[in-house]
């Protein structure tokens, strides 16, 4: 199974490739021509947005090629892993949130307005990776300790079934 955002992701990659190797030269080139570049908006413009380019390809590539490690036909559909959607409700204040639990940089396409994204090595995703619904969690957090109750879980497999 191929994961939807790794599409996304080549395609991404390819314009601000074409962006930075076709597009920025040919301003940069148009800049130097209007002279002193002591004073060129211009030029200064487009070195700032080389820099941006540069760097969101960076964390493209690095997000794409974190996805393409994982092999998706082997995420477990009856327990919470990367991909799920988990709602918890806290134990003493009764709140209920929902999770998804993501790679850094990575924006799920079945994401709903009041889903909070949790990278797969931070606490609370750690604390949920192979519970199920129903299963009470202790979630050790910076701002302190959680007890949780699962109230649903729904699976990367689930999420994604066309």
């Amino acid at each position: 199974m191929k994961h939807p955002l790794v599409e996304k992701l080549k395609k991404d990659i390819k314009k601000f490739m074409y962006e930075l190797t076709v597009e920025i030269p040919k301003q940069l080139e148009y800049a130097i021509s209007l002279g002193d570049l002591s004073e060129n908006a211009e030029y200064e413009m487009t070195k700032e947005r080389q820099l941006f380019v540069e760097s969101r390809l960076a964390q493209l590539e690095k997000l794409l090629n974190r996805l393409q490690s994982v092999n998706l036909d082997t995420l477990p559909d009856d327990k919470i892993a990367y991909g799920s959607r988990v709602t918890i409700e806290d134990l003493d204040s009764e709140e209920q949130r929902t999770y998804i639990i993501v790679f850094d940089g990575e924006e799920p396409v079945y994401k709903q307005e009041n889903d909070i994204l949790v990278t797969v090595g931070s606490p609370i995703a750690r604390s949920l990776f192979g519970k199920v619904a129903g299963d009470e969690v202790h979630v050790k957090l910076p701002k302190g300790n959680f007890d949780w109750e699962i109230m649903a879980v729904k699976t990367f497999p689930e999420l994604t079934k066309s």
